[in-house]
């Protein structure tokens, strides 16, 4: 308080900033492109997004649970640096020192690293990652890539808060490797050793190479890379689910990908009756679904949140999906008909993974407008109903079809 009892701005200043560093920058900067999931998202299924075996990058470093993983990491960088010269082992060093600001800045938040330890760390975690990939690559045996801790790592190493700047890992390999083929050695790129290691049913061919920030925008981008143009935003909320859209007479088809998980098309098939076969088909590349298909789709999810806010083109595909998805009856539809394929357990398991999906997530436009428009109009047709009712009653195989058809024909001559 000031004389007379006045408050004055100084003191009102002192008061409530003296506990922040007025030098601390509290936005994030230009180059920044790894988050911590926040809050309200990651506490529907926190397990989704926080490493199991590994810590990569600063955000979790040092917790005492994935502290087994650091022995790990001294074991493949002394493999690692018999790979090299002495010489440049110095110079991936001076390397990371010298782009040590530009890393701190790729993440929202940075815990308070001093210089020595915060070089080390970034040498080390990407020492770690290239090592593991080279030996993947080359079919070498290695404890770490043993079923078991394979797909562990391979998962860690795709969570959003579990991350180095891909730019870091791709230059250091090339200062390791300036030659593809050295002292008699196969080095392909980086990025193709990136896409070796962590593909799976969601990649769809060996995509161009790219920048990419990280390994998730890694992922996202194999999977948005043939994603349609976006329109204008369209509400998913009244679209029926899969079993009433069948009611109707849509016929879904699970696809073997081509174009890519979230390319979905609603077309007229050519038919032999046109006027009796009412129905459209909706074409659906199909989703295998493992033990982490959650996890890898929910951190691609968060990415798309914190840094591509008007882009979100998988959580659209995934906004589509779980309106088609209310129900275990309806992943029993879409599993039959081959656009789900089950590695999980019962279906009601993957209903529940759709349904929570959409929670705390905002959308974008979405390429998907016409879709919903066209499968809204079909379902609210009713002459779409009763033509796929009597599809169901009287022309469900050759032979009732056959005699329904005899039925009509020679109904006149009864008399």
């Amino acid at each position: 308080m000031e004389r007379n009892d006045l408050i004055t701005i100084a003191s009102i200043e002192k008061h409530e900033e003296w506990l922040i560093d007025i030098k601390e920058n509290l936005e994030p900067q230009p180059e920044c492109c790894i988050y911590k999931v926040p809050k309200d998202l990651r506490k529907i299924k926190e397990d989704a997004y926080t490493p199991q075996v590994i810590s990569i990058g600063p955000l979790h470093h040092g917790k005492e649970e994935l502290s087994d993983m650091e022995k790990q990491k001294i074991r493949l960088k002394r493999e690692f640096i018999k790979r090299i010269t002495k010489k440049t082992w110095q110079e991936l060093i001076t390397f990371i020192e010298m782009q040590e600001q530009y890393i701190r800045n790729c993440y929202e938040e940075m815990p308070k690293f001093k210089k020595l330890e915060f070089v080390r760390m970034i040498l080390y975690d990407a020492i770690f990652i290239i090592e593991l990939f080279l030996r993947c690559y080359r079919g070498e045996r290695d404890y770490l890539l043993n079923d078991v801790w394979f797909s562990a790592i391979r998962l860690d190493l795709q969570l959003l808060e579990n991350q180095l700047p891909y730019f870091i890992l791709s230059e250091i390999y090339k200062l390791a490797f300036p030659n593809p083929t050295l002292r008699g050695q196969n080095y392909p790129s980086f990025f193709f050793l990136s896409y070796i290691f962590l593909s799976d049913f969601m990649f769809s061919g060996v995509p161009n190479e790219v920048e990419v920030k990280h390994f998730v925008d890694l992922r996202r981008y194999v999977l948005t890379n043939t994603y349609p143009v976006p329109c204008t935003v369209e509400s998913f909320r009244v679209l029926p689910c899969a079993l009433k859209l069948q009611e109707s007479g849509v016929k879904f088809n699970g696809i073997i990908q081509g174009q890519g998980l979230l390319h979905i098309k609603f077309e007229m098939k050519n038919r032999r009756i046109p006027w009796l076969q009412v129905h459209k088909e909706l074409q659906i590349p199909q989703l295998q679904v493992y033990d982490d298909t959650e996890s890898l789709i929910r951190n691609v999810m968060a990415l798309e949140q914190c840094h591509y806010p008007l882009e979100t083109h998988v959580c659209n595909y995934i906004d589509l999906m779980d309106n088609l998805i209310n129900t275990e009856e309806d992943v029993n539809l879409l599993v039959e008909d081959g656009i789900i394929t089950n590695n999980v357990g019962d279906n009601a398991k993957i209903a529940k993974m759709f349904n929570e999906f959409g929670q705390q997530i905002n959308g974008s436009p979405s390429c998907y407008r016409d879709i919903i428009r066209d499968l809204k109009a079909h379902y609210e047709n009713p002459w779409n109903h009763a033509m796929a009712t009597l599809k169901r009653v009287y022309f469900s195989n050759y032979w009732r079809g056959t005699g329904t058809i005899a039925a009509i024909l020679f109904s006149p001559f009864r008399d």
